[in-house]
């Protein structure tokens, strides 16, 4: 995978499939200590300490429709490239944790990538229920909510003309400014 973005997808499509309730992604970037750490946490079904040995291991996967599983050894082999690390904490019935960190600066840090088209792809799936995102860059920090996004269209489609395009834009505009970046 090419940028944080896709391994975002992925790693919330996981959280889907454990039919989790509440997801809630997170990226954290410290100029200071350069570094950047992407948290990833949700509610679903969780699993046993041998469930999470096998889930770093490419060749294990629970889906059906491949026989390799690569977003998490992939995403835990990009954060060792980045002299980074990785951890995922999981427990039946409760939930999983995934927690990639990166040296911001290291020439193997994947750029952050389309943010805004993945939040919104997730925004868009059927069967999440609440979903959050936080960005905190150097003390600013952007928070989005889909329960608050639900709340403020009052019932008008995610899908409806405009919508896809002004929440993208306002992603985008929002992670820019956390980011101390402008165009």
């Amino acid at each position: 995978m090419d940028d944080l973005s896709l391994f975002v997808l992925d790693i919330v499509q996981n959280a889907i499939a454990a039919e989790a309730d509440d997801i809630a992604v997170a990226i954290c970037e410290d100029s200071f200590l350069d570094t950047l750490v992407l948290t990833v946490v949700d509610d679903g079904r969780g699993m046993d300490p041998k469930a999470v040995a096998k889930a770093v291991d490419p060749f294990y996967t629970t889906r059906t429709t491949r026989k390799v599983g690569l977003g998490l050894p992939f995403l835990k082999m990009a954060a060792e490239l980045a002299d980074g690390s990785f951890s995922i904490e999981s427990d039946p019935g409760v939930g999983t944790v995934v927690a990639a960190r990166f040296v911001r600066s290291h020439v193997n840090t994947p750029p952050l990538g389309d943010m805004a088209e993945s939040l919104y792809t997730i925004c868009l799936h059927q069967n999440v229920k609440e979903f959050r995102y936080a960005h905190v860059c150097d003390g600013r920090r952007f928070d989005f909510s889909l329960g608050e996004i639900r709340t403020i269209l009052d019932g008008v489609p995610l899908t409806a003309a405009g919508i896809g395009a002004y929440l993208k834009s306002y992603i985008t505009e929002h992670i820019i400014t956390t980011r101390g970046e402008y165009r």
